[in-house]
């Protein structure tokens, strides 16, 4: 992608009835990637990730600025006949439709078989055909019931949540990639598609090997806390001054920590932990062992002769100090909005051709572009904000 070259997904208009989290995510990933995200929105109130904080920025909350990024926002009353028919002037217009209505308001709003050229996505809570399907979706029931929450925290510890809405990040995911999928089968078919992805759903199928483990050994997968369940070393140690990770994947990887890091050759030769499943086995006797050893000095000295060895290893930064680094700073950009002023966001972490997608306009303001719209739907009135 040449500097001029249209975004990829230039030209693309998406009607965007999601709101919170995985559903923004997904239509702000499409936005960062050139579509016309038109965001509609309940007049006066708005997402409800506008009310949520602290933290706040001149009264705007910094949960909705993460995820409404390069998109134009219509204040609609949906629960109004005229409202209604706006919507479907919109959607009539539009070539990807996203929302995460329940069933039943999806069907009160006529959109569950749009048929012909547009690529419809909901996003649920579970799977329409579960018994679940009218219940509403939450990224903290999804990591619950999903397992996710069970294969997380410390071993001796209760189940824990993952520090983001992992399950939310994962559907957005999911659900972009099924849409660019279904615009590419468009361009070949010239028909849309139904997509339907649940938090449910996603989160299960993103346990991959713990859940493929659990299949073929028909045992319930457990919390390994920040140790990894089929391989060792591979998890957090403690130096002197602070917490570092480890992954030694390989066999190779763990003859040159012993040889080169940490200098005991002989360990790698040691029957109980020459193979990864001879140190699996024996996890217990080695970790101990080695966190004798990394207690001496501090994470600096060890991260560094890691990756002078080859062996992947990391301090564990805080999430300042990680946008801070060197690597970090380069997604950090700053964005100039018409009510706070410049603030700091991170970038969409793709490159295409050696370029990241720019964020062309900021979060927008409640119905900020509802005149707008809606003189060129061809509805000539003032929609209330």
């Amino acid at each position: 992608m040449k500097r001029g070259d249209p975004l990829p997904l230039e030209g693309i208009t998406v009607a965007d009835f999601s709101r919170v989290l995985a559903g923004p995510l997904c239509t702000q990933m499409l936005g960062d990637a050139g579509a016309r995200v038109i965001k509609i929105e309940e007049p006066n109130k708005g997402d409800e990730t506008r009310r949520w904080g602290p933290p706040f920025v001149d009264g705007v909350s910094a949960y909705f600025l993460s995820v409404n990024r390069n998109k134009e926002s219509l204040a609609l009353d949906l629960k109004s006949a005229e409202g209604r028919a706006i919507a479907r002037k919109l959607i009539e217009r539009a070539d990807v439709v996203v929302d995460n209505f329940l069933p039943a308001q999806r069907k009160t709003l006529g959109v569950e078989d749009l048929g012909g050229r547009v690529i419809h996505c909901s996003i649920t809570g579970f799977d329409a055909d579960s018994p679940e399907a009218d219940t509403p979706g939450y990224d903290l029931l999804a990591q619950a019931g999903s397992g996710l929450m069970a294969i997380t925290g410390d071993s001796e510890g209760e189940p824990a949540k993952v520090g983001v809405a992992l399950a939310d990040v994962l559907t957005a995911h999911y659900a972009t990639s099924a849409i660019c999928a279904a615009l590419f089968a468009r361009e070949r078919t010239g028909r849309g598609a139904r997509i339907e992805i649940s938090l449910f759903s996603a989160a299960i199928a993103s346990l991959v090997n713990v859940a493929q483990n659990a299949l073929v050994t028909g045992k319930e997968a457990k919390r390994h806390g920040n140790a990894h369940a089929s391989i060792v070393p591979y998890q957090l140690f403690h130096a002197s001054d602070r917490p570092f990770a480890i992954g030694a994947g390989t066999d190779r990887h763990f003859a040159s920590l012993c040889r080169d890091v940490i200098g005991r050759e002989e360990l790698s030769s040691e029957p109980r932990f020459a193979t990864n499943a001879a140190r699996v086995k024996n996890r217990d006797m080695l970790i101990a062992l080695l966190e004798s050893i990394f207690a001496g000095r501090r994470a600096s000295h060890w991260v560094k002769r890691c990756r002078k060895a080859g062996v992947p290893a990391a301090v564990v930064q805080g999430v300042r100090e990680a946008l801070r680094s060197p690597s970090g700073e380069l997604l950090v950009v700053d964005v100039d909005h018409p009510d706070i002023g410049n603030y700091p966001a991170v970038l969409n972490p793709l490159m295409m051709s050696g370029k990241r997608f720019p964020i062309r306009i900021p979060p927008p303001a409640l119905g900020q572009h509802t005149d707008a719209i809606l003189r060129e739907l061809g509805v000539n009135r003032r929609s209330p904000r």
